[in-house]
């Protein structure tokens, strides 16, 4: 697998992520949704596919920059590969809205990391979808929309 095609099957598959700083929390929301979402990033970086499984919902569901869709057992398994390694990283410009048992996390990743030992740096948009269920936060649905390189617009 080309650096390439690994980077965008990353850029795809993660941005799942983060707590980031955001907007008000609304009355009668279960808290805990941000520390989920750390959860999740560190999960990511440590490749800790039980901790995956237990954040990520049954009916997971992923949709990538190019559309394609994915599942909770795809996305561990890219995740998981030995191939790809992603450095800690911090959503920009996120935002939380909240309401009841749901928390949608929409920010901005740059991801670093190398994929077949190749170095890629990875740039886009998410949103993230947690609902409370049985009990905890499980994440639902992941969207990424690539975000063009800065120095393309030169």
């Amino acid at each position: 697998m080309t650096w390439k095609i690994a980077a965008a099957l990353l850029a795809s598959l993660l941005t799942a992520c983060s707590s980031g700083e955001s907007a008000e929390v609304h009355d009668g929301t279960p808290a805990g949704y941000r520390e989920a979402a750390a959860a999740l990033d560190a999960a990511i970086v440590a490749k800790d596919e039980a901790a995956l499984e237990r954040l990520l919902a049954e009916d997971f569901l992923w949709v990538r920059g190019s559309g394609a869709k994915g599942d909770k057992q795809a996305f561990i398994s890219a995740l998981a590969a030995p191939s790809i390694r992603i450095e800690p990283f911090t959503p920009s410009e996120a935002r939380w809205i909240t309401s009841g048992d749901s928390a949608l996390l929409a920010a901005t990743n740059r991801l670093v990391g190398t994929a077949d030992g190749a170095a890629f740096v990875d740039r886009h948009r998410f949103a993230d979808h947690w609902l409370w269920r049985d009990g905890a936060w499980r994440l639902v649905y992941i969207q990424v929309t690539p975000v063009p390189d800065p120095a393309a617009d030169d």
